[in-house]
This record gives C-alpha cells, sequence and structure tokens, in this order.
C-alpha cells in the first residue's frame, strides 16, 4: 500500500514538473514575406526574450541562440529550411546572400533582410591584393586531429581570390598548392605585384585571432634582411597597415564577439613589404573546427574588414 501511494506521488509530481517547465516555454511568432531578390524574416517575442538572443548569420545561415525554450509559430508553409531544437534555430538559406539584421521593438523583434547574391552591395576599394597562405609542403604549421594550418590558410585564400576576382579584383596568391616557399620567396612575390593590400594568413597557438603589424626594432633579422634592401620597405606605408589592422579587427570583432590582440613585432615579412601590410592569425584548430560555416564567417570578417578600410 505504502508503496503504491509513493508511486502516485511520485507520478504527480513528475506531471506538475513536467507541465511548469512546459509552461516556461516563451511563444515566439515567425513572419516572412518575399519579394525579387529578397527575403524578410521576423521573430517577434517578449523584449527580455528578443534582448538576449544571440544571432549568428553567414551569407549560406541564421542562426538564433534563445534565452530560453520557445514555441515557434507558425512551422508549416515556411519557403526555407529550418532545424529546431530547444533552444536553438538554424535557418539554413537555399541560395547565398547578404543578411542584414535589425533589432527593433514596440513591438520586440529581430528583422533579418536577405537580399539574393553573395554581398553584391559589398563595397571595396582596393584593387590589387596579395594573400599569403601560410607554412606549406612538409612544412604544417599547427596541427590537430583532422586539420593543420597550412590547408585552412590556403583554404581560406583561394575563398578570398574566388570572391574578389569576380568583383574585377586582381587578386595574387604566394602559393596555390601546397608547397613549400622561403621567406624570401614570399617577400619577392609581394614586391613584384605592389598591391594595395598584403595580408598573411596564419593560425594563433591559442583560441584568440591576433592580428600583427610591421615594428622597426634593429635585431639580427632586420641586418640580414638590409643585405636584399627589403626590411627598410615597410616604413612609408606603417599607417596605412595600422589601418588595415583597425579595420580588420573590428570586423571580426563585430562577427565573432571575440576580443582581437594586436601587436606590433619586427616580423621579416611584413618590414620587408613594400605595400599596406597585415599578418591575421585565426584561432588554432585545436580549439575551432574551420568547417565551412566557420570560413564563410571568417571571410565575411575579412572582406567586410577591407571594405571598411576602403572607405
Amino acid at each position: 500500500m505504502n508503496r503504491k501511494i509513493v508511486f502516485i506521488t511520485s507520478l504527480i509530481f513528475l506531471i506538475i514538473t513536467t507541465s511548469l517547465i512546459a509552461q516556461k516555454k516563451t511563444d515566439v511568432l515567425l513572419k516572412f514575406s518575399s519579394q525579387e531578390g529578397a527575403l524578410r524574416i521576423v521573430f517577434e517575442a517578449e523584449e527580455s526574450f528578443i534582448s538576449n538572443t544571440k544571432v549568428i548569420t553567414s551569407p549560406s545561415y541564421i542562426r538564433l541562440e534563445f534565452p530560453g525554450s520557445y514555441n515557434l509559430s507558425p512551422k508549416e508553409g515556411i519557403p526555407f529550411k529550418m532545424e529546431i531544437k530547444d533552444r536553438s534555430l538554424l535557418i539554413n538559406l537555399e541560395e547565398k546572400g547578404e543578411v542584414k539584421l535589425l533589432r527593433l521593438s514596440s513591438p520586440p523583434r529581430l528583422v533579418f533582410d536577405i537580399h539574393k547574391g553573395e554581398n553584391k552591395s559589398l563595397m571595396i576599394a582596393p584593387k590589387v591584393f596579395v594573400f599569403d597562405a601560410g607554412h606549406g609542403g612538409y612544412d604544417f604549421g599547427i596541427t590537430a586531429e583532422d586539420s593543420n594550418e597550412k590547408d585552412i590558410s590556403l583554404n581560406l585564400v583561394k575563398e578570398l581570390d574566388a570572391f574578389l576576382s569576380k568583383r574585377g579584383k586582381k587578386v595574387f596568391l604566394t602559393r596555390k598548392v601546397d608547397q613549400y616557399l622561403s621567406i624570401i620567396d614570399r617577400i619577392k612575390f609581394v614586391n613584384q605585384k605592389n598591391p594595395d593590400i598584403f595580408m598573411s594568413l596564419h593560425s594563433s597557438v591559442s583560441e584568440e585571432f591576433v592580428i600583427y603589424t610591421a615594428s622597426f626594432k634593429q635585431g639580427v633579422m632586420d641586418e640580414i634582411f638590409d643585405v636584399y634592401s627589403l626590411s627598410s620597405r615597410q616604413k612609408k606605408f606603417l599607417d596605412k597597415s595600422k589601418a588595415i589592422s583597425d579595420s580588420l579587427g573590428m570586423a571580426i570583432k563585430n562577427e565573432f564577439q571575440k576580443k582581437v590582440i594586436y601587436r606590433e613585432m619586427p616580423i621579416p615579412i611584413l618590414n620587408s613589404a613594400g605595400a599596406p601590410a597585415v599578418i591575421l592569425e585565426f584561432p588554432s584548430p585545436r580549439f575551432v573546427n574551420y568547417d565551412q560555416t566557420m570560413r564563410e564567417r571568417l571571410i565575411k570578417s575579412i572582406l567586410n574588414g577591407i571594405a571598411s578600410y576602403g572607405q
């Protein structure tokens, strides 16, 4: 008899608890409209829920991280694919496009405007670029279980090349395949092309983004590179290099909501570049998975930084 009472009591408690949990879900209203070349998606909910929702966007998806469980309506008749989880929502865009977010009030809502045609409105003033994929060949750079620095950096510069070349920019890559290049060979290549921007991509040893610009503290390496009349070339471009660093860092911070570390160092490939030049270190592959989504976000932030610098 006592066991039966305990069982019934436990069952009632479970039902009440489940009911209370269900009641805590916040109602989220989904609206959408479309016209030729554009799609608008709107999420409405109570103010505290909307203001504490985290949003990540790329040309191919929108991800919302809600502060709590939610009830979404409607769920059917939607002209895009959604992956709905307890506290998150992923929208997969069938056609890549430029995604703009507005946080509005009265009523509290998130408004996404998607313009088909990837970043067509992104205005990029510089015309000539050199991108350097760090390491290569037998030099793997930093390695993780299934990825390494040399491959990640090469994939990134190829994607930057594809985007900018389609928009009439001249883009040169120090390496297009998995090959080893010496520092001298890279420097000579950069200075032959006279770019408006030179950017070298590497991995950091941590979870942080780090951006380097040149510094001219005389040392042994400077003396070596002086033999090639190289080490002083960056001096007249240093202000522009720092401006690129600032624009790039701000774009990365806006995209990833992470602190960006800025460093000035007498690195030969920077000091010897006869052009505005920076090294961008992305977080180590030991901490971050550089899948398509992550690469798209990083490319987006780099392009936004370049566009901001050119304004």
